[in-house]
């Protein structure tokens, strides 16, 4: 994993990537959908960072009750990710679904446009040109494809939605194994996303 330090602060790549798509995905989400993000995005976000944080205190407690600010340095580790998308899920699927309406149509474009911005900045920040190159084609790609679908008034359909799910997975298994910690969270959240997906045109 690389790290980069800021004068006495070393901070993940991981971290880095993931504030930046953050922030990417709702600007690209304004500028060409020409939809500002619900506030439902930035909870899940901090809902999922807190969880994953603090969980390391469930999963380390002695270790917590000796040394308190080793919370600062450490986390819940994949089981602290496991715990952290499941309360995201249900965050999504059974609270901010009633509270943000939006968020049944509007879900599936960000989801993807978060983990594309992601995969793209990821590998910037790793040197991994190929990788960074291919991503960045697929994400200018679905930026089109969501201009084209806002010119003409139609939504991201459910298909289209699986079709981006599975080309994302394809491009990532040609580097890394499908089995791996990021493979899995994309998959999880993206059949979370599909679930809200279908509620929206169900309704």
């Amino acid at each position: 994993m690389t790290y980069f330090n800021f004068g006495s602060l070393t901070i993940p790549a991981i971290w880095l990537a993931a504030s930046t798509a953050l922030i990417l995905a709702a600007l690209f989400n304004r500028v060409v959908a020409r939809e500002k993000v619900g506030d439902w995005y930035w909870n899940g976000f901090i809902l999922y960072f807190l969880v994953w944080k603090l969980s390391y205190i469930v999963f380390n407690l002695n270790i917590f009750l000796d040394m308190p600010l080793s919370i600062v340095y450490f986390n819940g580790g994949a089981k602290g990710h496991i715990l952290a998308l499941s309360i995201l899920s249900f965050y999504l699927l059974f609270i901010a679904v009633k509270k943000h309406p939006s968020i049944n149509g509007e879900s599936a474009q960000l989801f993807l446009l978060y983990f594309i911005c992601y995969e793209v900045v990821i590998n910037t920040l790793e040197q991994s040109v190929i990788e960074t190159l291919i991503h960045f084609i697929l994400l200018a790609g679905y930026l089109f494809l969501l201009y084209f679908l806002k010119q003409k008034k139609i939504t991201l359909s459910s298909q289209m939605f699986i079709v981006m799910v599975m080309l994302e997975l394809l491009i990532f298994s040609l580097f890394h194994s499908i089995l791996s910690i990021e493979a899995l969270t994309f998959s999880w959240i993206g059949i979370t996303i599909l679930i809200l997906s279908k509620n929206h045109k169900e309704g």
